[in-house]
């Protein structure tokens, strides 16, 4: 599947929704049944694992990563597309400190959950990204490894346009609830965008 260049490409936010619509649903009927299973059941069997927080994002990541090598065919997605690295990133305390081990970037304390609005951190780049590529690539984020552009663009994800409206977005169910109970668990009880924990 032939991504198009954005010279060629039409900016009707109609017709990119249709079709990022049409290339979601392509996608999913298309994903190996294997990891559609294991998908299904990873937070059944993460709850009867006896197993650390940090060893069960782990395996959560692990699955994503399967996941990620399925998608590229369907998404926009790619090194040097960083205009989902300009908006709110909600991560987990659990996250954040490993973040902060890896880079040695000093780490906030954030006490309790925070949300922002969604234009909060509009255009803002997080603190990670260095000449538009993520420099903690390998220890990145739940959001980061779960968010994909199924347009044939990346027209629509930059700031000043991505508030137009909603595009499909790809919903792991089972891999989303595993990482939610293992947030909700955690001393922080929840989120903070990536910013509270690294601020500039």
């Amino acid at each position: 599947m032939k991504n198009t260049s954005l010279s060629e490409y039409s900016p009707d936010f109609e017709e990119a929704k249709a079709r990022s619509r049409s290339r979601l649903t392509e996608f999913l009927s298309s994903m190996p049944k294997d990891l559609d299973s294991r998908d299904d059941v990873i937070a059944q069997q993460l709850r009867c694992d006896n197993s650390s927080a940090k060893s069960k994002l782990g395996k959560i990541y692990s699955l994503m990563a399967e996941v990620s090598q399925a998608v590229q065919p369907y998404v926009a997605c790619g090194k040097g597309c960083s205009d989902c690295c300009k908006m709110n990133v909600s991560i987990s305390i659990m996250e954040a400190q490993r973040l902060a081990v890896v880079s040695r970037k000093p780490m906030a304390v954030v006490n309790h959950p925070v949300r922002h609005s969604a234009e909060k951190f509009s255009g803002i780049p997080c603190p990670f990204l260095v000449d538009d590529v993520c420099s903690v690539y390998e220890v990145r984020p739940y959001a980061c490894r779960s968010h994909y552009s199924f347009d044939i663009t990346a027209y629509w994800c930059h700031p000043e346009r991505s508030h137009k409206g909603e595009m499909s977005l790809l919903q792991m169910g089972g891999a989303r609830q595993a990482y939610e109970e293992i947030v909700l668990s955690s001393c922080l009880h929840g989120f903070a965008d990536i910013r509270d924990f690294f601020p500039d």
